[in-house]
């Protein structure tokens, strides 16, 4: 019984966080909290309309003592950039290193962004519409955003390599082409939204038809047949 008492107290005393500890469990608590308000203020007024008078008042704190947290307005606009393009990095990710063929990864990578970009139309406006006068992301914002192009422009080449995609077109001419057609979609469905019935699928549905086109001028079969 006693060695039993003993390791429950071991136990305890593992899962008993230290001062240092707590307070750092603290301080991310309320970053958070900061987070969660300026997201919040960001969906109902739009991004560049961001306060921190208004983040303090949401999150129940003086306004100079959001200053212990974030340094400025725009330093906050930075974590909240940041925040967008891990989002956004982490999906292409998901999408280019999946085993489906060329064709149906273009399609859920243009089908990901949509819904992305509808669900989290703050940090979407944020990351890629640059809608804050004077606002530049950090450099280490901007080397992350770098990165958010590399997975698909990889699945481009390999499948222009591989003869799943024929073009004369350089891997990054087609990956650039692919980026313009998709964020011309989600401009036109995030600028319609609030007027569009619910459930509309007018721009939604124009994915697949886009691909359908750039497919069978990219087949290997027609890229043949083209005078030379």
């Amino acid at each position: 019984m006693k060695a039993s008492q003993e390791t429950m107290e071991e136990r305890t005393r593992t899962h008993l966080l230290s001062p240092q500890e707590r307070r750092l469990r603290n301080r991310q608590e309320v970053i958070e909290a900061i987070l969660t308000a300026a997201r919040e203020i960001m969906r109902r007024d739009g991004v560049a309309a961001l306060n921190l008078n208004e983040v303090a008042r949401l999150v129940g704190m003086q306004t100079p003592s959001l200053y212990k947290y974030f340094s400025s307005k725009f330093a906050l606009y930075d974590v909240l950039f940041r925040m967008g393009v891990r989002l956004f990095r982490e999906s292409e990710e998901r999408v280019w290193g999946s085993s489906q063929p060329i064709w149906e990864r273009i399609q859920l990578w243009f089908e990901t962004r949509l819904f992305l970009a509808q669900e989290h139309a703050d940090l979407y406006h944020l990351v890629f519409d640059n809608p804050v006068p004077g606002f530049v992301p950090s450099e280490e914002s901007l080397e992350e955003s770098r990165k958010v192009r590399l997975p698909g422009m990889q699945a481009i080449r390999a499948a222009i390599d591989a003869g799943s995609i024929a073009t004369p077109l350089p891997p990054d001419r087609v990956f650039d082409l692919l980026l313009a057609m998709r964020r011309g979609i989600i401009a036109e469905y995030l600028g319609k939204e609030t007027h569009l019935p619910k459930g509309d699928e007018r721009f939604r549905s124009l994915v697949p038809e886009v691909l359908t086109l750039l497919k069978a001028v990219w087949t290997p079969q027609h890229y043949q047949q083209q005078p030379s």
